[in-house]
């Protein structure tokens, strides 16, 4: 299936001799960032539960300033879940939070701006993007690129009827689909089928229980 372009209001040019620009593609849309920092956001935002797209550039919101006059902010990213709400995103280094002004931007768009455009407005630096977070995000878009429905319900039956926790590999081990298998694990994870039980990277040593389990 070949990819659609990118849905953003704004065009970021993909050559830069200062930044890590560059695109990846998710749910069949080239999605472009600007930073490294813009890759893992949105890599965190589409492995998110209940994110259902991120559309990148987007929205464009027109806001009357403190010097009362009209200016326009482009968020970086718009996160969709699939209760139908949307949270506008801008991504900035920690250093340049005060210097950009972002939070009062943020302040007079959230009191100007349509909900029609998004429902809540938020700000991501490296803080929110721990390394824990950022491997899980890249495993599951990494994994989700080759999804096989057949090995997913081999996994997704076996998680049905687990009782309790359990290692990831031995999930695998039963499954008898060796690597295939945690690739359909870590799809389950994404899907909200399995929990893990720990703040950890998904690794064959990481144990995974049933979402409404409680040890």
């Amino acid at each position: 299936m070949p990819t659609a372009k990118s849905r953003g209001s704004r065009r970021i040019s993909l050559r830069s001799k200062f930044h890590a620009a560059g695109a990846l593609v998710a749910h069949r849309y080239t999605t472009a960032f600007e930073s490294d920092l813009e890759r893992k956001a949105v890599l965190r935002a589409l492995a998110w539960p209940g994110v259902i797209d991120v559309i990148d550039q987007y929205p464009r919101a027109r806001y009357l300033g403190d010097d009362g006059n009209w200016h326009t902010h482009t968020f970086d990213y718009l996160v969709l879940f699939d209760d139908g709400s949307k949270t506008a995103v801008s991504v900035k280094p920690e250093g340049l939070v005060l210097t950009s002004d972002i939070r009062r931007i943020h302040e007079l768009l959230a009191a100007q701006m349509s909900p029609l455009a998004a429902n809540r407005i938020a700000l991501v630096t490296e803080r929110h993007l721990g390394p824990v977070d950022c491997f899980n995000a890249e495993l599951i878009h990494a994994v989700r690129r080759h999804p096989d429905a057949a090995d997913y319900a081999v996994v997704d039956g076996l998680a049905a009827g687990l009782i309790g926790s359990t290692a990831i590999g031995m999930l695998v081990k039963a499954s008898g689909l060796k690597g295939y298998g945690f690739n359909a694990i870590v799809l389950l994870i994404a899907a909200g089928r399995l929990r893990m039980t720990r703040h950890e990277r998904i690794s064959y040593d990481a144990i995974v229980c049933r979402p409404n389990w409680n040890a």
